[in-house]
């Protein structure tokens, strides 16, 4: 692992900046979900219950389309005031993420795992400016973007889903590890 890396995540999963990441991340998802004017669940009640792209697994051309003429201009313009937000949280939950499967793997050959979490963030970034081109571009999207923008989402959603699938793994493998080398000293 290179070192400014290794550095960083050897600070964030120590356990004030550890908190301090957990903390930000309930603040991100109450942000989304409530904190300001333009959260998901105000761009679900203008649109009918319409999700937000980010949070689907994977959408067409149809799909988006329908998407955002059920949200309406005043929809539309919160969903781009939400995807302010989201050009931070990427950081934030990729660090969190990182920082854990650090924890676990850190003196494991698997420690190149952590890389996961920020790969994911990367996926994520390219989906907010495509989802960003989209909704500006709407209600004439340029279908190649959204072409690339679903398969982008579906990457970022595989990626995130493994990182989980690394980090409770390596949990129960971790605590398998600490339960037998405990009964051998019994």
């Amino acid at each position: 692992m290179k070192n400014p890396l290794k550095k960083y995540l050897t600070q964030t999963s120590r356990t004030g900046w550890l908190l301090l990441v957990v903390i930000l991340q309930v603040l991100f998802m109450y942000a989304f979900h409530g904190l300001f004017p333009f959260s998901v669940e105000k761009i679900a009640a203008l649109s009918g219950g319409e999700d937000i792209p980010d949070a689907t697994m994977f959408y067409t051309y149809q799909q988006l389309q329908h998407m955002f003429q059920q949200y309406g201009p005043a929809g539309r313009q919160m969903y781009l005031q939400l995807q302010w937000v989201d050009m931070v949280y990427p950081l934030v939950y990729s660090t969190l993420l990182a920082s854990l499967l650090f924890l676990v793997y850190k003196k494991t050959r698997l420690i190149v795992m952590v890389y996961v979490p920020f790969i994911a963030a990367l996926f994520d970034y390219a989906e907010n400016i495509l989802l960003r081109i989209s909704v500006l571009s709407f209600p004439d999207m340029y279908k190649w973007v959204v072409q690339i923008a679903g398969p982008v989402t579906f990457i970022k959603w595989f990626l995130l889903f493994f990182a989980f699938f690394l980090l409770v793994f390596g949990v129960v493998w971790r605590l398998a590890h600490w339960f037998r080398m405990k009964k051998q000293t019994v």
